[in-house]
């Protein structure tokens, strides 16, 4: 898709589902989304929307593959052998947005590893809001880690933490990253310019 496209259509990709609230039985799932509308991707979570650079999704794409091939080597987690697998190779993938991301516009996770149970792999930090960048800059503070009361992957932003099973942070691993490549590619497309040759007033070849 290139940025004609991409600036044709408000929105170029979307997808949802339900979420469970592990560890509160009576409680009804949420839904979560992720979305590329305009210049972002947005993240919603029980109705808590998050805005995220291309960039910024691809940490976060690479802290969830973390964490769940460390906790699944652990024994902590059960997934299925071709999501672990599919994991180092997510968390390579995550390169590619960088590459096409400004080094003025990346916000990294600082990780952090341990032999201490509960600690072996958790990731934290702050993601400028993407509408912010020209202004005065608001953040969102971010935490990756296992929730040991529950031993399932815990995504903690602005002080609200959900908890998710290895199929549903997988899920969300793999449509952030989906959604980061293409938004990373489709600004890439529109920021960049092509010179067209032309023939000047004094008849030399030049380009525009």
């Amino acid at each position: 898709m290139n940025g004609e496209v991409f600036a044709a259509s408000n929105v170029v990709f979307m997808v949802e589902r339900p979420m469970r609230w592990h560890g509160f039985a009576d409680h009804e799932p949420y839904m979560a989304s992720v979305e590329v509308v305009d210049n972002h991707v947005s993240l919603v979570l029980d109705d808590s929307e998050y805005c995220f650079t291309g960039q910024q999704c691809a940490e976060v794409t690479k802290s969830l593959a973390r964490v769940l091939l460390t906790y699944s080597h652990l024994g902590v987690l059960q997934g299925a052998a071709e999501s672990i697998s599919q994991l180092k190779a997510y968390a390579s993938w995550c390169q590619l947005i960088q590459t096409r991301t400004l080094p003025t516009e990346r916000d990294s996770l600082q990780t952090f590893e341990s032999e201490k149970k509960g600690f072996e792999f958790c990731a934290s930090g702050s993601f400028r809001h993407p509408e912010s960048l020209h202004g005065e800059p608001t953040y969102y503070k971010l935490a990756i880690a296992l929730d040991d009361d529950l031993d399932l992957p815990c995504l903690s932003i602005d002080g609200r933490s959900f908890s998710l099973s290895f199929e549903e942070a997988f899920w969300l691993m793999e449509q952030l990253w989906a959604a980061g490549s293409l938004l990373a590619q489709t600004v890439q497309s529109s920021k960049s310019t092509v010179k067209v040759p032309w023939i000047n007033d004094q008849g030399k070849l030049t380009q525009i």
